[in-house]
């Protein structure tokens, strides 16, 4: 239990780097360009295309990036809110509205939220598993974005996005108890019966 809380608070920490900017407990009105009117809100692309001037080619790919993802994070993002109680969503928006105004970090209001809103194992288990798949969409997002780009602008988005695109280690399994210690364990047990079962006799 205590190793799934830890995978969900690293993959927490991993993906409030996008997602509090997006949306920090529900889904955040497009913002608005003066030219082109509402914009989708898609997590992690505006970090990524932070000070990158695209050209007029790049603007409409990464128009034609925003609709095709931006509903599915939005959908995943309504789940997880569906996750939390309402005291516990009303604690994570305290916490991402104050840690914003004080200029945090996202990963600092993500471990500030872990720590002051205690899940049940089954909202943890629910919570892991939405946080995969908006990671596994990102990375797919990511890819999508490095394909659509200058190569002067590739150079610039490829380092911010390079530990979102690097593979996950997988999960180190419980050592596996050495047969040597099994059979000693098994011995005492029997031996603890037998004991028992003389002290009842008398």
């Amino acid at each position: 239990m205590r190793c799934l809380a830890s995978l969900v608070f690293v993959a927490a920490a991993g993906l409030c780097v996008a997602s509090v900017a997006w949306a920090q407990e529900g889904v955040k009105k497009p913002r608005k360009q003066a030219e082109k009117g509402a914009q989708l809100q898609v997590p992690g692309l505006d970090q990524w295309l932070e000070g990158v001037s695209l050209t007029e080619e790049e603007k409409q790919k990464d128009e034609a990036l925003r609709k095709e993802y931006g509903p599915t994070f939005t959908a995943l993002q309504q789940q997880m809110n569906e996750i939390f109680t309402e005291e516990q969503l009303k604690i994570r928006k305290e916490i991402a509205a104050k840690g914003k105004a004080e200029g945090k970090k996202p990963q600092e209001i993500a471990k500030l939220q872990a720590e002051a809103v205690e899940l049940k194992p089954d909202q943890k288990e629910k919570l892991a598993k939405i946080q995969s798949e908006r990671r596994e969409l990102q990375q797919k997002l990511a890819k999508a974005l490095l394909e659509v780009l200058t190569p002067e602008h590739r150079a610039v988005v490829e380092p911010r996005v390079a530990k979102l695109l690097k593979p996950v280690p997988p999960k180190k399994e419980a050592p596996k108890e050495k047969p040597v210690k099994k059979e000693k364990a098994k011995e005492k047990r029997a031996e603890e019966k037998k004991e028992a079962e003389k002290k009842k006799e008398k």
